[in-house]
């Protein structure tokens, strides 16, 4: 149940980077109601055919905003995404320190720059027409960038032979630049007390020729300022659970097989007869799939009735606590989807807020649990912004920036704002933040949404 992307296209529109786990993507898009893939798709197509161009530099299999892939791998800050532009560095360095080796017209910087532009460029061209991943801006940056630090060693190493010390301070500038700004990027995260947020803005929305209109309260008052956490786990803790989790159905972990994986952000257990099970570091979420039940049952489409006494009972067996701030919700009877929710309940400094959905088959089996129902202690108080102050940087498009493409794209003259309440976000760091998460409608609505409006958020925490 891997439930994270990349480059998702919809009718002709490219959604970079991994999805949000902390809200389902179709509904942190459009909202309200959740619809399908291909009924989603379906609209955004219509949709297309309807208005013509796509945005302004999200092109299908074209990124055209420069130094999105760094923004993005600062906003979630884990190895593997960081690994995108690194590795894109690193994959040129033969090209500079060969080709100059080879061809003495390219120990010539003008000679070498142009080839590393030229290679790329061709590379991303083809790309784009033969319809072979994505034609990036980004990819095009970081090639000329490895293409020239290859260039800037090989030519260091050339000088240091010949003795050619100003020569070879010369060409140290551009390696050493390169470390020192890597080492900033890393030393101001690992300093700044809080982590960051995955969706967080990037780049502004083209929000200045729509006429927005408030029609909820607002305070020019900050709102709560705590900060809440919940220690991540380790590797270890996160196998001690899975072990006991596992261990309870009757079943054991085979450690040191393909059975164990591991991963930035989570770790991934199943023997692919009897459960799989995911586990996520920093909030100790989870999501668990019962294999013992018939895969008829689980993918037939037709959802059983169960009590929430009797719910609570099967949840019990498999050692699933519910928090007593969380309240029982019918999400979908005929998918028989179940859940126990908690909206930022705050008591005695507790913090515990998401949702325990369950999925039960006909006969009242209970046979998956994904627990996102985090509880979480105060770790201290920040400052933090008014919902005054979150709303006027809403209208000057400075929300979550995976909202921007759709918005742009479809240009709404009027957005009405119909709500806004405090809710907390899992931060990098594991840290329980807090968010400004508004309601919005336009005249989209009615095309795309079924009539309901969508939600996007505004980073609460000042600064």
């Amino acid at each position: 149940m891997n439930k994270s992307t990349s480059f998702q296209s919809a009718g002709g529109i490219v959604f970079l980077g991994k999805l949000p786990r902390c809200f389902p993507p179709f509904l942190t898009v459009w909202g309200g109601r959740a619809e399908t893939q291909s009924d989603f798709f379906c609209r955004v197509s219509s949709v297309r055919r309807e208005m013509g161009n796509p945005m302004d530099g999200m092109r299908t299999g074209v990124q055209l905003l420069p130094f999105l892939a760094f923004w993005e791998a600062w906003n979630n800050f884990t190895l593997q995404i960081w690994l995108n532009p690194l590795l894109n560095i690193a994959m040129f360095l033969p090209l500079g320190v060969l080709l100059p080796l080879a061809v003495k017209r390219f120990r010539r910087w003008f000679w070498m720059l142009p080839a590393g532009v030229g290679t790329s460029l061709v590379i991303e061209l083809l790309q784009y027409v033969l319809g072979r991943g994505q034609a990036d801006v980004d990819d095009l940056i970081c090639n000329v960038s490895g293409a020239m630090l290859g260039y800037c060693f090989c030519m260091l190493f050339v000088s240091l032979v010949r003795k050619q010390w100003k020569t070879a301070g010369a060409y140290a500038i551009l390696p050493l630049l390169s470390i020192a700004a890597l080492a900033g990027v890393f030393l101001t995260y690992h300093f700044q007390p809080y982590g960051n947020l995955a969706d967080g803005p990037i780049y502004n929305a083209k929000a200045k020729e729509i006429e927005w209109v408030q029609e909820c309260s607002l305070s020019n008052e900050p709102g709560p300022s705590g900060v809440y956490r919940t220690e991540p786990f380790t590797r270890k803790d996160c196998d001690a659970f899975a072990s006991e989790f596992v261990g309870r159905q009757g079943a054991e972990i085979r450690f040191g097989t393909p059975d164990v994986d591991y991963y930035d952000s989570r770790a991934f257990y199943s023997d692919h007869r009897t459960y799989a099970l995911w586990v996520y570091y920093n909030d100790h979420s989870y999501e668990y799939t019962d294999y013992r039940v018939d895969s008829e049952l689980r993918y037939s489409g037709k959802g059983g009735a169960i009590t929430e006494d009797d719910l609570r009972a099967a949840l019990d067996k498999l050692g699933v606590e519910i928090p007593d701030a969380a309240s029982f919700v019918t999400a979908d009877e005929s998918a028989g989807r179940y859940a126990f929710r908690a909206e930022c309940v705050v008591e005695d400094d507790v913090l515990t807020n998401g949702e325990l959905v369950c999925w039960v088959a006909e006969g009242g089996i209970l046979y998956e649990v994904d627990n996102h129902l985090s509880v979480s202690t105060l770790h201290g108080n920040a400052a933090v912004i008014s919902s005054q102050e979150a709303y006027e940087r809403l209208c000057a498009g400075q929300f979550s920036w995976r909202d921007v493409p759709m918005f742009n794209y479809l240009s709404p003259r009027q957005v009405r704002v119909t709500d806004c309440k405090l809710e907390y976000m899992t931060d990098s760091k594991g840290f329980h933040q807090p968010v400004y998460l508004f309601t919005l409608s336009d005249e989209n609505d009615a095309a795309l949404r079924g009539g309901t409006g969508w939600t996007t958020f505004v980073p609460a925490l000042a600064g």
